[in-house]
């Protein structure tokens, strides 16, 4: 160990030691024994190294006061402290010998020294602290302290470095400083630089103006150090530059039209910064430049022609800019050119043929602009050197080649997605043996592949895409042999049949989007890419979705070691999910099978693939429970079951092992029990579609705590994804998610990362809203509808200040809608409808954006100008506590005779309610004032002959007599309100029953029979409690005398409409007669029931000083039950 600290391993290379001219000193001698004595020497380097031997003798070691240990390895050893005893040395260079520690202040004590090199390597980084010693060595030149951490002296390091007068060069990249003064206050002793690199720390500072007064400098390296502002002007003062490296920052403004002054300069690099403007003509100047980068800036207008004179330019790169016009034809003056980027900019017109005069330039990227050329033989005749062309994401250029043009180049990197090629498949392709990558997305081919492209370029094609075109045909089976095949992207095409067999060593297929029928049948499970960038991916990505693919999954499928990402869905695929997922297939971290045929069980299996981080299984007919083994995937980020027949409970292990979980869609299942609490407890959290099962039980409170919901600025914190890219070529996607929100089913894909969305909606969810909810400041769609929830909308919902669709219908929620609504600035989607909710409607911001009056539909007792009711005047009208008690039993009925107008068609706005009797409501009246109530309400169906005798006629309207069943007058005295049993069963109709219509009357007819009584036309109004006691004779009921009356004509078309409405709400009623449609009616009329039960509690009544609600109301009630049985069954069917 070197001190007796640590051993040492090297390859000891060429030392020189100052030593004094007649040999070793005996201090000297024995420094560089003790060095001995603590290093390995395997390779017995050093044997010569003997004190009865002159050091200046021994193996290695020159005495010409130099010490040079570059490039060897002393695994991070501190620097040995006796070299500062050489106290001649003018030489010392330890570049890259793996040094680590804080460099030793003895050297200092070489005084004599005019080079220091302590350049380490970015796995041991000494430390530069403190630098002091540094003041000692006045005769130094070179200072080489790269990746050195000079951190603790950041505020000191310059007033060091300035007492060196005599630096010529100093190397100060990537030493961790942050600190550089803007201004100097001492004198400046650094006149004599000639090369500062100062690159890659973090001074997040303007340009500093001592730099001006380094009027020596020829190179200057200040990239990547987070500077800002402009280009000072004076930087023309530094007129012997010829380096200027200022990219990586974030300056801004344009360049300064003093940068001409800087006639010296070859190599010009302002890249990523935010520079603007026009690029100055003054740049012509610049004659001696041979590279000039303005790469990713934002500079605008014309490329100056003036560039064009800079004919000594070998690289030129204005890529990444807003560029617009055309390109200068002079560009043809630039002969020397090897490099011309011209990408990403917005030039437009056409390619000029002057380009083919750049004879040595291999590559051409002129790729997303707005280029309008053909581009044909004359541009690329001359271009014998061109390796690389690139036009992708021009679509008006179009690429036209002779048929059977031979190009004098071969070209390695061909990329010409979204340029027109087609339809014929370029034939000038047959001549590049060379080919690595090619790219003809998107080029309008509408060919069949030829034979001949399988076989050119068989043994260097590295990646191919096609994709986006109309190709068609099959693949060959070759396709196996193509062993340098790396990626094969042949989306979006019409290609069909069997998949072939793919390379063993590829690392991307996919062939999504076309007409192939089957997988192969068999495959090597064996991958082994050597592609360059095999380790920065993640397996082995088979894509295959949306073809025709049948069958069931091949069991090699999850045999495949290296497989990645595994995308099948959209196809035809059916039987079992395979059982034989293996631990070996570590590497799968994305599996998507849905919108298939699959059935079963998920495999327990599955929970073997530990790198799982999305599981899409949506839209099959899979079943059962889930396998307890999936919490083993505890990576899991997306978990999308929806849309199967899962059953039992959700298991509490998705809240205790899936931590990572952001996404967790369960949605049109047949779960059912409660919602888990500690789902609550997923920090990730930030989509749970629960909708569509039959959960019960209450929302947990622990939906309040969803961290990544809670917060308006946490994103995704991890992204799955299957795009790759390969030289700025993507393919794959992003994950994607199917949501509902307001009222739409969309897809988000791209965006997914941003969405915050909760659905419970549609299952028998019961209990309050939890207030914690108004702690999602982060939710955007929260949708509770279609559940039995109760009580009020809590007001801490202005606290979800993100809530962009809000959807609380068809529920029991009762009381006033909170004022916090209003605050809700991002509402656009609103639903309160079919609820209990009552008071004035909240106006004002958000809400008053929000005039649909539908809304707020089947609230009986909502007011206010958006549902055109005034509140004024309905807040007149109070129902007594002590009124309702006495008469709710009597006011129900009501609801039950709307409904039995309203599906019989016989609904007639013109019936009004008598304000006597309202007022006898109004003052809690006994029941025989609401009798006259009743009879007012309830034209059951005029000339209705009921079977039996001793029947009674309960009210008379202007449409004739009405004669119900004694049994039918409702009764809640019962417990149980169970009203519906009631009904008199035996008044039935038989097939000879038929609807009729008159001018004054209509109704329900049955065959007359001896024995039954009927109420005669001309019977007057009778009280209720007053029977008819004429004795009833048979009569047929005519046809109106006048049949073709308007009025009659109207209301004929109004019954049919009804009746018609009607058949298509009893499923199959437009397939029976009108007997048995009618009965199965009867069954929807039951389904009242329920719902008038919980009329009948006090939950639904006002609070005193509240109202009854008026006929218009009862209206939007029943309109409200029938819409919500209609979606039941709708659900149900589902």
């Amino acid at each position: 160990m070197l001190c007796g600290l640590m051993s040492l391993a090297f390859s000891f290379k060429e030392a020189a030691v100052a030593t004094p001219t007649r040999g070793c000193s005996e201090v000297e001698q024995d420094a560089l024994l003790a060095f001995k004595a603590n290093v390995k020497d395997p390779s017995n380097r050093l044997a010569s190294w003997s004190p009865r031997i002159d050091c200046c003798k021994w193996s290695g070691v020159v005495c010409r006061k130099r010490l040079d240990l570059s490039g060897n390895d002393f695994e991070g050893t501190p620097i040995p402290h006796f070299i500062g005893s050489f106290q001649k040395l003018k030489y010392l260079e330890l570049y890259g010998s793996n040094f680590s520690g804080v460099i030793p202040s003895q050297l200092g004590n070489l005084s004599s020294l005019y080079h220091l090199g302590l350049q380490s390597t970015m796995d041991a980084i000494p430390i530069g602290s403190p630098l002091d010693w540094l003041s000692g060595l006045s005769s130094l030149r070179f200072l080489d302290l790269t990746f050195v951490n000079l951190s603790t002296v950041s505020q000191s390091w310059l007033s060091v470095v300035n007492m060196l007068p005599s630096l010529r060069e100093l190397y100060l990249f990537d030493c961790n400083l942050n600190h550089i003064p803007s201004s100097f206050s001492s004198h400046l002793n650094l006149t004599s630089l000639l090369i500062l690199e100062i690159s890659y720390n973090d001074f997040n500072s303007t340009i500093p103006n001592w730099l001006w007064n380094l009027t020596k400098l020829s190179t200057l390296y200040f990239d990547g150090n987070s500077l800002f502002g402009p280009i000072p002007i004076e930087i023309a003062t530094l007129s012997r530059l010829r380096e200027l490296y200022l990219g990586g920052n974030n300056l801004t403004g344009s360049i300064p039209t003093s940068i001409g002054n800087l006639t010296s300069l070859i190599s010009l690099n302002l890249f990523r910064n935010s520079l603007s403007g026009p690029i100055p003509i003054e740049i012509g100047n610049l004659t001696s430049l041979t590279s000039l980068d303005l790469s990713w800036n934002s500079f605008s207008d014309l490329i100056p022609v003036e560039i064009c004179n800079l004919t000594s330019l070998t690289s030129l790169d204005l890529s990444w800019n807003s560029l617009s016009g055309p390109m200068p034809v002079e560009i043809g003056k630039l002969t020397s050119l090897t490099m011309l980027d011209l990408r990403v900019n917005s030039l437009s017109g056409s390619i000029p043929i002057e380009i083919g005069k750049l004879s040595k330039l291999p590559d051409l990227d002129l790729s997303q602009n707005s280029l309008v050329s053909i581009l044909s033989e004359p541009h690329l005749a001359n271009l014998t050197n061109l390796k690389s062309l690139i036009l992708r994401e021009n679509s008006q250029i179009t690429v036209s080649l002779d048929y059977d043009w031979v190009p004098p180049f071969q070209l390695e990197f061909i990329d010409l997605s979204s340029c027109i090629v087609g339809p014929r498949f370029p034939q000038w392709l047959r001549s590049q043996k060379s080919m690595i990558e090619l790219s003809l997305s998107n080029t309008s081919i509408e060919d069949n592949v030829p034979s001949w492209f399988w076989n050119i370029s068989f043994a260097t094609f590295g990646f191919i895409d096609l994709s986006h075109n109309k190709l068609f045909g099959t693949l060959p089976s070759s396709l196996e042999g193509m062993t340098r095949l790396d990626v094969l992207v042949l989306s979006y095409n019409k290609l069909e049949g069997l998949i072939p067999r793919w390379p063993p060593q590829i690392l991307a297929l996919d062939l999504s989007f076309n007409n192939f029928s089957a997988l192969p049948s068999k495959v090597s499970t064996q991958l082994n890419s050597s592609f360059y960038f095999n380790s920065f991916w993640r397996g082995f990505q088979l894509m295959s979705s949306n073809n025709q693919i049948n069958g069931s999954i091949p069991s090699y499928i999850c045999n495949l070691k290296q497989l990645g990402s595994l995308n099948l869905s959209n196809n035809q695929l059916s039987g079992e999910i395979p059982k034989c997922w293996q631990e070996a297939a570590a590497r799968l971290y994305f599996v998507h099978l849905g919108n298939n045929k699959l059935s079963g069980e998920i495999p327990e299996s599955l929970g073997n693939l530990i790198g799982l981080q999305s599981l899409h299984l949506n839209n099959n007919n899979l079943g059962g429970h889930l396998p307890l083994s999936l919490q083993n995937c505890s990576g899991l980020v997306v978990l999308d079951l929806a849309d199967n027949k899962f059953s039992e409970s959700i298991p509490t292990w998705i809240g205790q092992s899936l931590q990572n979980l952001t996404i967790l869609r369960l949605r049109s299942n047949d779960f059912s029990g409660i919602i888990p609490a500690n789902l609550g407890e997923l920090n990730d959290l930030q989509i749970v579609d629960l909708a569509n099962n039959n959960l019960s039980g209450e929302i947990p409170y622990s939906f309040g705590n969803f961290n990544a919901i809670t917060s308006r600025t946490r994103t995704m914190v991890q992204k799955v994804s299957t795009e790759r890219e390969v030289d700025f070529i993507l393919f794959g996607g992003s994950d994607s998610i199917s949501i509902v929100t307001k009222g739409d089913e969309y897809i988000f894909s791209s965006i997914l990362y941003l969405v915050k969305s909760i659905d419970l909606s549609n299952n028998s969810l019961i209990g309050e809203i939890p207030i914690t909810v108004g702690s999602l400041a982060g939710l955007q769609t929260l949708n509770l509808s279609r559940n039995n929830l109760r009580g009020k909308i809590p007001y801490t919902i202005g606290g979800m200040i993100s809530l962009e669709t809000l959807d609380l219908s068809f529920n029991n929620l009762s009381d006033v809608i909170p004022q916090s609504l209003t605050t809700l600035t991002a509402l656009s989607h609103l639903n309160l409808s079919y609820n209990n909710l009552s008071g004035q409607i909240p106006s004002g911001n958000q809400l008053q954006t929000l005039e649909d009056a539908s809304i707020y539909k089947g609230n009986v007792y909502l007011c206010g100008d958006v549902i055109q009711k005034n509140c004024s005047n309905y807040n007149r009208h109070n129902l007594t506590i002590e009124g309702y008690q006495n008469n709710r039993s009597q006011l129900l009925p009501l609801y039950l005779g709307s409904f039995a107008e309203y599906v019989t068609g016989l609904w007639d706005p013109s019936l009004e309610l008598g304000s006597q009797a309202w007022l006898m409501l109004e003052d809690g009246e006994s029941s025989d004032s609401l009798g006259s109530y009743s009879s007012s309400l309830l034209p059951f169906f005029s000339n209705h002959i009921c079977p039996g005798e001793n029947r009674e006629a309960l009210s008379v309207v202007k449409y004739g007599a009405v004669c119900v069943p004694s049994a039918s007058v409702l009764s809640f005295e019962q417990e149980d309100r169970d009203w519906m049993d009631a009904i008199d069963q035996s008044c039935k109709l038989d097939t000879n029953s038929r609807i009729v219509h008159e001018q004054d009357s209509f109704g329900l007819t049955y065959p007359s029979a001896p024995e039954k009584r009927q109420c005669k036309d001309s019977c007057e109004m009778p009280s209720p409690k007053k029977q008819c006691s004429r004795k009833m004779k048979e009569k047929s009921i005519s046809p109106s005398k006048d049949s073709q009356s308007v009025a009659a004509k109207n209301r004929r078309e109004r019954i049919s409409e009804r009746l018609k409405i009607l058949q298509e709400l009893v499923p199959n009623g437009t397939k029976v007669d009108m007997v048995t449609m009618l009965e199965k009616a009867i069954s929807y009329v039951k389904f009242l029931q329920l719902q008038v039960k919980v009329l009948a509690t006090d939950e639904f009544w006002p609070a005193q000083g509240g109202r009854a609600p008026d006929i218009g109301q009862v209206k939007e009630a029943i309109d409200a039950i029938l819409c919500s049985q209609r979606d039941r069954n709708s659900s149900s069917k589902l």
